[in-house]
């Protein structure tokens, strides 16, 4: 953590509803999250479309817990993941089990 956030942010949440969803993270006490964005799709899978992380949160690890939290999910839940977001597209290729919960096709 930087001198700018000493307090490590709380556990990520998630919302839902029928036709999509978000993990986020509240952030030191103040209306602004970080969120990763999610839909779901008519043949069962998820497209995960969005992911911001402020910019003063930013490189420390806050987005990378969104995706764990997502794949974490899909593989409890059978989700397939369509990565249309880029850097869940970018975590997905770097982390071997990820890899096998992800759909590559054109978007």
């Amino acid at each position: 953590m930087s001198d700018r956030h000493p307090q490590t942010p709380p556990a990520v949440l998630k919302e839902q509803s029928t036709r999509g969803g978000r993990y986020y993270i509240p952030l030191d006490g103040t209306r602004a999250t970080a969120e990763l964005t999610w839909r779901r799709n008519p043949d069962g899978s998820i497209t995960a479309d969005h992911t911001y992380v402020p910019d003063e949160w930013r490189g420390q690890g806050l987005a990378h817990r969104l995706v764990d939290a997502l794949m974490q999910d899909a593989q409890t839940l059978g989700w397939q993941v369509i990565p249309v977001c880029s850097y869940v597209r970018a975590a997905s290729r770097r982390n071997p089990d990820w890899q096998a919960l992800t759909a590559n096709r054109p978007v």
